[in-house]
């Protein structure tokens, strides 16, 4: 089995946790305080919080019956943790979503768990007919999520957008959600023939 975290992690300056989110293919990853506590596919995300001090808080599979990713994780300063990736299964965890189905063959996922790590505030599919992939994640203050990634998709959700179409094969995007995580703020394209977003700015919070 393996194992990945990610490398994309953004904390508020006087952070209440260490989260971390990546992959994992492992049917005994440890799990604690678990949203999901079986791998329920073929590759799950997971999600796992530590204390200032290094004790755990929780650790939890996030995904479906195919492969998901977590590529970036945010926290706030309640302790509440944002998770950008992707996925290609047809049954990850939702909650109040903007997007209620996969669309295409991998889409981008953004999901928040509550401080404890036992409950999904909101969890959403973002994608189109193509190839999506979350690569980054910020917060502001008040909760917003600002993500960015790539797409292949000819009609990726926009809402506001500077660019409302794709330029090329593979294109940027550039998103943000409301701190609720029922409205799509702003989606755009971001790029001409071939592009991909990796990380965002965030706000002191």
């Amino acid at each position: 089995s393996s194992d990945v975290c990610s490398s994309d992690l953004q904390l508020p300056w006087t952070a209440p946790a260490m989260p971390m989110s990546g992959w994992t293919m492992s049917a005994n990853f440890p799990v604690s305080g678990a949203l999901q506590t079986v791998l329920a596919g073929g590759k799950n995300a997971f999600v796992t919080k530590l204390n200032p001090a290094g004790a755990l808080v929780y650790s939890s599979y996030l995904g479906g019956s195919g492969f998901d990713s977590g590529n970036a994780v945010a926290v706030d300063s309640t302790g509440s943790v944002t998770v950008v990736g992707d996925t290609t299964s047809t049954n990850f965890p939702l909650a109040h979503p903007i997007q209620a189905s996969l669309n295409g063959q991998t889409n981008v996922f953004v999901a928040r768990l509550n401080p404890t790590g036992n409950a999904l505030v909101f969890s959403t599919y973002l994608g189109g007919s193509g190839s999506d992939h979350g690569a980054g994640v910020a917060l502001d203050s008040t909760g917003a999520v600002y993500f960015t990634g790539s797409t292949t998709s000819m009609n990726f959700p926009t809402a506001n957008a500077f660019q409302a179409a794709s330029g090329g094969n593979q294109d940027a995007f550039v998103a943000k959600i409301d701190n609720t995580g029922d409205s799509l703020v702003y989606s755009t394209y971001l790029g001409g023939s071939g592009e991909i977003g990796r990380a965002s700015c965030r706000e002191r919070v």
